[in-house]
């Protein structure tokens, strides 16, 4: 388990890292946060980069407990059981600044220059990777202008991410620019069955 230092360092953009970490984990039997890779936990893993890149850490969880040993705040659901778009809501709602970049529990693999690099893009309500034409919602940032227009969607009961997408300037970034940060595309790899983790623990 890796004990984190709070202290600040030189860190270029005061914006808010934000980790969901409420999903029901159904396919996996088990906490997909808690999953050991490379003898650390993913979310042991996510959250050695973001102390170092990110102002303000949350962690929207439904079991707060769990994530008392990391010393970051943690924040439950505001309209739970509405899936990412739902923690997406949460963690607008509650982080300090004006911007955040949020990332899922279940994703072992960030590249911290990559992060920093989407995280220092300016001017724009959205930066999100776009691969092969299709977005990666939850390696991404946002502003909290977008907490209304999320709030309004799950009212609606639609709960997909992109949707929201329309009614804001949005910066994509394409796979030659993530590729110079991230060669193997390594940040985008997540767990989400007992094969999926398998897989990594035998690369």
């Amino acid at each position: 388990m890796i004990m984190f230092d709070l202290k600040m360092d030189n860190r270029d953009r005061k914006t808010t890292g934000i980790i969901l970490a409420g999903g029901k984990n159904t396919r996996i039997n088990c906490k997909k946060a808690f999953v050991i890779v490379n003898e650390n936990t993913i979310i042991d893993r996510i959250l050695a980069i973001f102390k170092e890149v990110f102002f303000e850490v949350l962690i929207v969880t439904n079991t707060p407990g769990d994530f008392s040993y990391t010393g970051f705040k943690t924040v439950v659901d505001i309209m739970p059981d509405n899936g990412p778009l739902g923690g997406l809501y949460t963690g607008l709602v509650n982080m300090k600044y004006e911007h955040c970049f949020i990332v899922a529990c279940d994703m072992p693999y960030i590249c911290k220059s990559l992060v920093k690099y989407i995280n220092d893009i300016q001017g724009y309500d959205i930066v999100v990777p776009k691969i092969k034409g299709l977005f990666e919602p939850l390696f991404a940032c946002y502003s909290r202008r977008c907490a209304d227009v999320a709030r309004r969607q799950i009212k609606d009961g639609n709960l997909k991410i992109t949707d929201i997408y329309s009614h804001f300037t949005v910066k994509e970034i394409y796979e030659d620019e993530i590729r110079k940060f991230d060669s193997n595309m390594r940040s985008f790899i997540n767990i989400n069955t007992l094969k999926d983790l398998a897989s990594l623990n035998s690369m």
